[in-house]
């Protein structure tokens, strides 16, 4: 299970993981069945309660859902705050030496992106591959101002001649098209 934190217009700005066991015991299968796949609640920021209901009782999904969402706000402020004094509007806090990106960027990245980055295109982020928009092999880091989701037509594209990509500021990508057309492309928003 996750939980995506949503600004007033939202856009993602935090990703929580529900730490949990087994799922719910009115939500598990009965017989040989077994429940797969993925939970996500999506939630504006601004309905997080700061003080968790204190008749839940821990265990139960309403209060590991309010935990995680707590966590990934505390997360994301200490990030935002961090970035506010940084250069190019990106400390680096989440940062990975690796070249591939650990869990907690993929899926900030998908979650704030939610689609292939190319303009129009609808594949889901979560489908594609998640692209080093300045290439790491050239210093390009693995941080989520770096990164964003590409269907791999799209990923393809970026590599042929005359073609650029870049991310003046984390989840706005530029697209400069051999002809020199621009097209600028920013975080989907989630509905609710």
């Amino acid at each position: 299970w996750r939980v995506v934190l949503t600004d007033d217009h939202g856009h993602a700005i935090a990703v929580g993981r529900v730490l949990r066991g087994l799922p719910p015991r009115d939500l598990r299968p009965s017989g040989s069945v077994s429940l797969v796949g993925r939970v996500t609640v999506t939630m504006p920021v601004t309905s997080l309660d700061p003080d968790l209901p204190e008749d839940t009782p821990t265990g139960e999904i309403l209060h590991d859902i309010l935990r995680a969402a707590a966590r990934a706000r505390t997360r994301a402020v200490q990030l935002a705050e961090a970035d506010l004094q940084a250069p190019a509007r990106c400390a680096h806090g989440e940062a990975s030496a690796a070249y591939r990106p650990p869990p907690r960027i993929r899926e900030y990245v998908t979650a704030r992106d939610l689609t292939c980055r190319y303009p129009y295109c609808g594949q889901p982020a979560w489908r594609g591959d998640l692209d080093h928009t300045r290439p790491w092999h050239r210093g390009g880091p693995t941080c989520r101002c770096n990164l964003g989701p590409l269907c791999r037509a799209h990923h393809i594209l970026k590599q042929l001649s005359g073609w650029q990509l870049t991310q003046p500021q984390p989840g706005i990508f530029q697209w400069i098209t051999p002809a020199g057309r621009a097209y600028t492309v920013g975080p989907d928003t989630h509905h609710s």
